[in-house]
């Protein structure tokens, strides 16, 4: 008895310290609305990939649809940074979650009318992907008013394990919706999912928000600038954007490498690619996990779940068994979150204020912008030297990316200390 009361107090120890940002009203209210609303996106996402190659049977126009979601991010994300600093983020967001409903509610009355046509899809995509610029950093930004600095880490681990739990439960609702219903009712229940977060954040107490608005003495370009040059000259972040970059673009693919690993490697159909997805998300979820129950991150805990996160995808490019495949995914998925929560958590506690909503435009536009870039990339090589060989030169690539950002702050310290080697002395008036 003693042993089952000790262990229900130790696990309710480790829920309560996991999910402490669950006791602050605004980021309750944010989290359970965005678990729905998210959800709803995923079932969109899937429910229009199939739309449109059911429309088409072109894999090009699902390309197109797909790039047209992902380029104003990363052409905006960088401007919108600056506009989001100087806004409240709350009005911000709820300004992009209405037009972002508006947009699936278009999509179900055109796709339930059976009017739909490829080019309508296209704008759409179009809207949603330039609606994303600022939403994006925006979310990723407002985090950090609804929690304390302290917090800030396990709010943005939540925020992982939530998508991770959408991004299993939407897809698997969309395709049973759109077995039993059809593709529009997907497009609805995205639409209706929206109500969630909007009633959320109407009911947010603003008064106990940490908002931190830029006073505008400057132009936009004069505030991209600034932005960029605390980037490009604070070790703490240009280091951390230096991995980004390299595991960003090569590394998070999961998308296009996928169906690339089930199909040519594992010789593998739909079941087993929904095995595979679900194993990524597990990991996911316990890496979401792991990283919610740490005080604080540390530049160390990055670079290592870089490296773990590199080397689980080589060993993945050498696998051809279908067990040892998927329980590398679960270890993949687990490295990723842990590795990209805490990324995003160091780059808004190494950040001023006044500067997050640019610093987090910038992790989006490398993040989620390079998808397109890594989607073609991959596909090209894929092609050219096999999906396994293609899987171990992007896991070499996120190693390289590793490399840099030491080398950089090994150079750095370097270049850091000769400066103080020659600074003058006080008081030393010697002349040549």
């Amino acid at each position: 008895m003693n042993f089952r009361n000790e262990a229900l107090l130790r696990l309710k120890t480790i829920l309560d310290r996991n999910f402490r940002s669950l006791r602050y009203y605004n980021y309750r209210l944010y989290w359970i609305a965005q678990l729905i609303s998210v959800t709803g996106t995923w079932m969109q996402n899937v429910a229009l990939a199939w739309l449109v190659v059911t429309m088409t049977g072109s894999p090009v126009a699902l390309g197109t649809a797909t790039a047209l979601q992902f380029l104003p991010i990363l052409i905006l994300s960088l401007f919108a940074g600056v506009f989001i600093d100087r806004w409240p983020k709350l009005n911000i967001i709820l300004a992009t979650q209405s037009v972002s409903a508006v947009q699936a509610f278009l999509l179900w009355i055109l796709v339930a009318t059976k009017v739909i046509t490829l080019w309508e899809i296209y704008v759409l995509s179009l809207l949603i992907g330039l609606v994303n610029a600022f939403d994006q950093p925006g979310r990723q930004a407002f985090v950090a008013e609804m929690v304390p600095d302290e917090d800030v880490g396990n709010a943005i681990a939540l925020n992982s394990l939530l998508f991770n739990a959408a991004r299993t439960v939407g897809p698997a609702a969309a395709g049973i919706t759109i077995a039993e219903l059809g593709v529009a009712p997907s497009f609805l229940l995205n639409a209706l999912s929206f109500v969630a977060i909007i009633v959320a954040l109407l009911m947010m107490r603003r008064a106990d928000l940490r908002t931190f608005i830029t006073k505008v003495q400057s132009s936009m370009k004069e505030g991209l600038r600034e932005g960029i040059s605390f980037a490009v000259n604070e070790p703490a972040i240009a280091s951390i954007l230096i991995v980004l970059i390299f595991v960003g673009t090569f590394g998070y693919n999961f998308n296009t490498i996928l169906p690339l690993l089930v199909k040519f490697v594992l010789k593998g159909g739909p079941q087993m690619f929904g095995v595979v997805t679900a194993a990524l998300g597990i990991g996911s979820m316990m890496g979401a996990f792991f990283v919610a129950g740490r005080q604080k991150p540390t530049r160390k805990f990055i670079y290592t779940f870089a490296v773990v996160f590199a080397v689980v995808d080589i060993g993945i490019s050498f696998s051809r068994h279908y067990l040892l495949t998927v329980l590398l995914l679960v270890a993949l998925g687990m490295a990723s979150i842990s590795y990209i929560a805490t990324t995003n958590t160091s780059l808004q506690m190494n950040s001023p204020m006044r500067l997050r909503g640019r610093i987090m435009g910038l992790y989006v536009v490398i993040f989620a912008g390079s998808t397109p870039i890594g989607a073609l990339f991959t596909g090209f090589v894929a092609d050219w030297i096999g999906t396994a060989r293609m899987i171990l030169v992007e896991g070499l690539l996120c190693l390289v990316g590793v490399g840099s950002g030491l080398l950089y702050l090994k150079r750095r310290k370097a270049f850091q200390k000769a400066e103080v080697a020659v600074e003058p002395v006080p008081g030393d008036t010697k002349s040549s």
